[in-house]
């Protein structure tokens, strides 16, 4: 009977102490003497560890139906305590406890994981701002986790741990991939930008093309025009009063004008090209072959150097009652007013004399590199200019010795031969080489009509190259009238 009191006694001070205890048991670490033990007896005795004369032992009731799907056996089961003959039934939420005790060594668990994670990201990262931004992220979500409901916080936890982690093991690769894909594009960039300068380079060609053929058009529509005009000009009879007044004509733009005048007199006039302009002079041979005759060019005695410069050749140089040029421009300008005749004349230091007439002659702009358009010849000294199809110098655009627009692929037709001409690859023609007052040897620098009487003689060159005394260059309108 004593043995039972005592027992009893014991059990209600088992009783009084054991909830104090069970508040403090998630502040143990989990790998300290653990007090409470689910898969176990708990012993109470001395901290020695000898039992005491009342062996007590807290279980399960045993079969006890769950209270959902998924919940563990025995979860909502109250727990018992049996002290022979007595049993004495606790709450059920003793059997939290030990759920408590799981979770929160998976928090630790899931803390762990989340610090070796942050870890690895400074270091792959050479302890960077980004790695610094994910361990403060870390930091962050574990202090969520932590104070979640113990509970039902475990999964979601997990979930999240889960994630992060994926994150931080994936992000080297990650970034290899992503370095990998810059790599490619970097590369399909530049094969972009090198195709991108290749068709550049081909629209520009295209380009120009386009506004020569343009300018080209716009040019022959300009003469056919003038051609026109000039027809319905020379339709007027008698019955015009003004015909032959001088009054007539203002400004007049070539030496066939002044046919009208009635001037009959080889010397210098004044002719304008351009009203915008004013006027210029130019020579008049109002006498030769029913006058009428611009001179655009002439040689006599070598006084004056047809070595020049592309800018030169543009504007005129020379004296016009001796050796000139005429300028380019102004020959653009005559030759796009009207459709214009050309007549060269030749003689030799032997007396003999040549001509060429060629029925169309016309000069581009300085644009189109003042291209050369001739053809329809008529003469006796041969038709250099069309010489064959290899030394051809219709639609070849002029060049100097400081400007190569030639067709010889290997240097500049100009520089050879110290003139400017419409140069093929190079010439069959050239009446504006160096003058030589004799025959020469050497490079056949000189004025040069690759079809003359002679010229089979110049093919080696140890012989003597043909020269030239005089040679000139006019031009007139093709229906012109004297």
């Amino acid at each position: 009977m004593r043995t039972i009191v005592l027992c009893v006694y014991a059990s209600l001070l088992l009783t009084a102490t054991l909830v104090p205890r069970t508040s403090r048991a998630a502040d143990f670490p989990a790998n300290s003497h653990q007090r409470w033990d689910s898969s176990g007896p708990l012993s109470l005795g001395s901290e020695s560890g000898t039992p005491t004369s009342c062996p007590i032992k807290l279980r399960p009731t045993g079969q006890c139906g769950s209270s959902g799907a998924g919940a563990e056996e025995g979860e909502d089961c109250p727990y018992q305590l049996t002290l022979p003959p007595l049993t004495i039934q606790l709450p059920k939420q003793f059997r939290l406890l030990e759920k408590t005790m799981k979770e929160l060594q998976s928090l630790k668990e899931v803390v762990n994981k989340l610090k070796g994670g942050c870890q690895e990201c400074r270091g792959a990262r050479g302890n960077g701002a980004n790695g610094l931004q994910q361990a403060d992220q870390g930091q962050t979500q574990r202090e969520d986790l932590t104070g979640q409901d113990v509970q039902g916080g475990t999964s979601q936890e997990e979930r999240r741990d889960g994630s992060i982690l994926g994150k931080n093991t994936q992000s080297p690769s990650t970034m290899q991939e992503m370095q990998v894909k810059m790599n490619r594009m970097s590369a399909s960039l530049r094969n972009a930008r090198n195709q991108i300068t290749s068709m550049q380079g081909r629209l520009e060609g295209l380009n120009l093309l386009n506004m020569d053929n343009v300018r080209s058009v716009v040019d022959q529509r300009v003469e056919n025009i003038t051609g026109v005009i000039n027809k319905l000009s020379s339709t007027c009879t008698s019955q015009c009063a003004v015909r032959n007044s001088p009054q007539m004509i203002f400004a007049p733009r070539d030496c066939s004008d002044y046919n009208v005048l009635e001037a009959r007199k080889n010397g210098v006039y004044s002719v304008t090209l351009d009203p915008r302009n004013g006027s210029i002079d130019v020579f008049c041979d109002m006498e030769s072959y029913g006058g009428g005759w611009t001179v655009i060019q002439q040689r006599l005695d070598g006084s004056v150097s047809f070595n020049r410069t592309w800018a030169d050749y543009k504007k005129g140089f020379g004296n016009l009652r001796g050796e000139f040029w005429l300028g380019n421009d102004h020959i653009h300008s005559m030759t796009k007013a009207k459709d214009m005749v050309l007549r060269i004349e030749l003689e030799d230091f032997e007396g003999v004399r040549e001509y060429a007439k060629y029925e169309q002659f016309y000069v581009a702009n300085e644009f189109l590199r003042y291209r050369l358009s001739i053809s329809g010849y008529s003469g006796t000294a041969g038709n250099a200019i069309n010489f064959n199809k290899h030394f051809n110098h219709d639609q070849k655009f002029f060049s100097t010795p400081d400007r190569d627009n030639d067709m010889y692929p290997s240097g500049s037709c100009g520089a050879y031969y110290s003139s400017g001409w419409w140069f093929d690859a190079c010439m069959s023609a050239n009446l504006n080489g160096k003058y030589y007052h004799k025959r020469y040897k050497g490079v056949r620098n000189g004025i040069f009509w690759g079809t003359w009487h002679n010229m089979s003689t110049e093919y080696y060159p140890t012989n003597y190259r043909q020269a030239f005394k005089t040679v000139k260059m006019l031009m007139r309108p093709k229906n012109y009238a004297p």
